[in-house]
């Protein structure tokens, strides 16, 4: 990737990765001209207990993108010790590349909402622009929000081709209309009935080989 062009960053447990995470990252490179989306799998999330272990999780992500132009896999989260915060991981990487590069942090609409809960979520928003990604027919309303994310959705808010800089700008995506949870893929493998359609191959593969979410 060109040391200027803008850098999409997905992070997640991945737990395990699966065809939404894969279409979602597709449609924000088409959508926000993103030179690249780099994937990184959270180590020690301190919001959530992810199932699978945190090598495990890395390895199928790195199989499950082996194959996919554009996207690549970041395993600082995985590396770094104690739990994982985001503005963290951001800041190592504006050490990495600098403070000019724009980054695109992908989200849902419902990790969007949570947002206030986040370690220093306010200094977040001035490090990366946002990309919101919503479900089709359910855009991103306002009277959800809670209040102290409403106030800077309103003053930051504009359409991707109109963000300027290396960031500080939230934008509302379109989210592809595949539409999958990761509580529906542990259930189905806990039950014996791996969703085959819904696991990139590689990944269904690594996880019957090391009897996951059994």
């Amino acid at each position: 990737m060109n040391g200027t062009d803008p850098v999409g960053i997905l992070g997640g447990t991945f737990d395990p990765l699966h065809a939404g995470h894969l279409a979602l990252a597709q449609e924000a490179l088409r959508q926000l001209n993103l030179s690249g989306v780099i994937l990184i799998p959270a180590g020690a999330p301190w919001q959530r207990h992810p199932e699978a272990p945190a090598g495990d999780r890395l390895e199928m992500v790195r199989r499950g993108t082996q194959q996919v132009p554009g996207l690549q896999v970041d395993d600082r989260e995985i590396r770094r010790s104690g739990p994982t915060y985001t503005i963290d991981t951001i800041q190592e990487l504006r050490a990495d590349w600098g403070a000019q590069r724009p980054l695109w942090l992908i989200l849902g609409a419902d990790a969007f909402l949570r947002l206030p809960t986040w370690h220093r979520w306010l200094e977040l928003l001035d490090q990366v622009h946002l990309a919101v990604f919503c479900r089709p027919g359910s855009p991103l309303s306002t009277a959800a929000m809670p209040l102290a994310l409403r106030e800077e959705f309103e003053r930051r808010h504009c359409p991707s081709r109109q963000a300027h800089g290396a960031g500080g700008t939230i934008a509302s995506c379109r989210m592809p209309l595949l539409d999958i949870s990761a509580t529906d893929v542990r259930n189905a493998l806990h039950a014996g009935h791996p969703p085959a359609d819904l696991l990139p191959p590689t990944v269904l593969d690594y996880i019957e080989t090391h009897q996951l979410y059994r």
